[in-house]
């Protein structure tokens, strides 16, 4: 399987009890590229696709 690259940090072996104790500052902004990325992504596949009907 290919190696996917992403500037996401990976967060497997932190607790939620760790996460919740971080700055959210440091959250609120790895989740802002975040949704910035998948916003462009939707928007370069074309998100209105109509497929034709076949009656």
């Amino acid at each position: 399987m290919a190696a996917v690259e992403s500037n996401l940090v990976d967060l497997a072996g932190v607790s939620l009890e760790t996460l919740r104790s971080m700055d959210s500052r440091y959250l609120a902004s790895a989740l802002e590229e975040l949704q910035q990325r998948i916003d462009h992504s939707q928007a370069s596949g074309g998100g209105d696709f109509q497929p034709s009907r076949f009656d």
